[in-house]
């Protein structure tokens, strides 16, 4: 098969494969802070690794009562594939006593208390915890709670002071192997961490081996995103009693990998050491790293269970061209998603979508997520809808709120609602899953403008049969094929994220603007707030862009036809991922750490 007849996930299986071959063995960083070890002045080899034997133990900071984005579901697919996989799988996750999620699962006598007030160290860190398995589900899940530690309000990271959630990850880290050790798993384990937050088991996990704790430690770490956080000298001395290398927390973790550094999808692996965006603002001080241990991309399945929105016999007409009960079946999704919006709105919400007697078919576009401003693009795509004529499309927005600024940055939105009434509403709150796929099956278009997406949701909305907008970036790129040509960067150089043009699921937009000259405004657009963006180049280049996708989306929506191609085509192509694919990589992950890692 030529690359020319391979798809795009068979190509970055190829890619990965060639990756994996070359990943260089990490030695120096281990030896530099542990030393090797001797007796008699004679070398002392570590415990051997025994993969048969191995268990994975997997650490993220969400679990399934208490998530923010994805991470929670990325991680309970994957172990569920390990497992189908015949792999043994831990789960651990902390404890989130803030969280009304976890509280509920307790008093509801789904967490069974398994170890009470264990004692723990790490440094000159002392503490204790307890651990809570979860008895309603088959993997063994478990929970630690470490007084004082894990009260972030609302979500796993809701702190005034980032400090918090430093420690909270420091405390973590330090007491996973001692309930492991508790737990009687002790040899052969294989840590898989997840994100910044858990990444320092893979110190943690090699200090517990050199102390006699556990036999034969490899650990493996998966970026969900680029973020990172500071770690003072003062707190490293306090937690590992010697000074570590580095600034940050991936930048000390990193180099103690036993194998490669993953990431969520092969576009985002690339752009971590060559997009501007990442180069200069999120990612500058990680490249050091990177090259010591370049990223790997291994793609995520769905996030969710597919529920066919469409009947057998309505798909096999469709596929046969007809598409009439297709778009009937859409009609009903969109009057019951209408109906629930009315329903629903209540005092918080802002605007309200209005429909003409005149055209009251046109397009409903949906965006929601945190209200990011740094990752999300909304304002930008608030912006491009700000351009279209008046009663020519509806905008449904629901941001989650994330950051300190949330209401300072609603208020924006707020303003450009009462400019354009009627064809915005805004409900500034989480919505309730079942209202939430309501308005997904009801929409026409699903936008997804992220200034940068390491994978991202588009899949959902094409396995719920919602056609999808995104900027060209990260997952984005090989999760909608576009349906319009679109701008691909230099610094991609050969990586194909055309997708598959012959069968369109969406429309992708990228704006044309020089790398160099982008990457001094990305910047300073990101320290401005959205009403200021406006008068930066690259800010009028990303609007511009976003605009034409949103013109050729009314476009296609009035062509009955050629949007229910659209809506076909997303639903046979989000097949394509799977977690059993993903799984299959990790396990490739997993064999390179033992054989040549440390």
């Amino acid at each position: 098969m030529t690359a020319g007849t391979m798809t795009t996930l068979e190509q970055y299986d190829r890619f990965f494969s060639m990756r994996l071959e070359l990943w260089p063995q990490l030695r120096r960083s281990s030896e530099e802070y542990f030393g090797k070890p001797v007796a008699d002045g004679l070398p002392i080899p570590l415990p051997v690794f025994k993969t048969a034997d191995r268990t994975i133990v997997q650490l993220a900071f969400e679990n399934r009562y208490a998530s923010l984005g994805g991470l929670a579901p990325a991680t309970r697919y994957l172990t569920r594939q390990l497992e189908a996989m015949g792999e043994k799988v831990y789960f651990f996750s902390p404890y989130h006593v803030g969280v009304s999620g976890m509280r509920t699962a307790r008093k509801a006598g789904l967490l069974k208390q398994c170890l009470d007030k264990v004692p723990f160290k790490c440094g000159g860190y002392e503490g204790a915890f307890s651990c809570f398995r979860d008895i309603s589900v088959e993997t063994p899940s478990f929970f630690l709670e470490i007084p004082g530690r894990f009260s972030a309000i609302d979500n796993p990271y809701g702190y005034d002071n980032p400090e918090d959630l430093l420690l909270d990850a420091l405390a973590f880290a330090a007491a996973v192997p001692f309930a492991l050790q508790g737990l009687l798993v002790t040899e052969n384990v294989l840590f898989h961490a997840h994100e910044w937050e858990t990444a320092l088991v893979s110190l943690t996990a090699r200090i517990a081996e050199r102390e006699g704790m556990l036999r034969g430690v490899r650990s493996v770490l998966t970026l969900h995103n680029s973020f990172d956080s500071p770690l003072p000298t003062e707190i490293k001395r306090r937690y590992f009693g010697r000074e570590l290398k580095g600034e940050t927390v991936l930048q000390c973790s990193i180099p103690m990998l036993s194998g490669p550094l993953v990431t969520v999808s092969t576009p985002f692996a690339r752009e971590l050491a060559h997009d501007p965006l990442q180069l200069t603002i999120f990612a500058n001080h990680l490249q050091t790293v990177f090259s010591m241990n370049p990223p790997l991309g291994i793609e995520n399945g769905l996030f969710s269970e597919p529920s066919e929105p469409f009947t057998a016999p309505v798909l096999r007409e469709a596929a046969a061209g007809g598409f009439g009960k297709l778009l009937s079946r859409k009609q009903t999704y969109r009057k019951r998603f209408l109906q629930a919006v009315g329903r629903y709105h209540d005092s918080r919400s802002i605007g309200a979508l209005k429909f003409g007697d005149g055209n009251p078919d046109v397009p409903i576009f949906f965006m929601a997520g945190r209200m990011d401003l740094m990752q999300k693009g909304f304002d930008l795509m608030f912006t491009a809808f700000e351009r279209l004529p008046r009663g020519s499309a509806k905008l449904f927005f629901c941001p989650s709120r994330s950051s300190k600024t949330f209401e300072t940055d609603l208020k924006f939105f707020a303003a450009v609602v009462a400019r354009l009434e009627g064809d915005i509403e805004i409900w500034p709150e989480k919505i309730p899953r079942r209202v939430y796929e309501l308005v997904l099956r009801g929409s026409s278009f699903l936008l997804m403008p992220s200034l940068y997406e390491p994978f991202g949701s588009a899949n959902e909305g094409l396995a719920a049969g919602t056609p999808v907008i995104a900027r060209g970036t990260g997952g984005l790129w090989i999760q909608v094929n576009t349906a319009q040509p679109v701008t691909v960067p230099a610094f991609y150089g050969s990586l194909p994220l055309d997708g598959n043009e012959a069968h369109p699921t969406g429309i992708l937009f990228r704006e044309n603007y020089p790398d160099a000259a982008a990457g001094k405004e990305w910047k300073q657009l990101l320290k401005l707030s959205p009403r200021e963006r406006k008068k930066l180049p690259l800010f009028e280049a990303l609007v511009q862009a976003a605009h034409a996708a949103l013109e050729s989306a009314v476009d296609l929506y009035s062509r009955p036809d050629d949007y229910a191609k659209l809506v076909l085509n997303g639903l046979e192509e989000v097949r394509k991922f799977s977690w059993e694919r993903a799984a299959l990589k990790y396990k490739e992950v997993y064999e390179v750490s033992a054989e040549r890692g440390l």
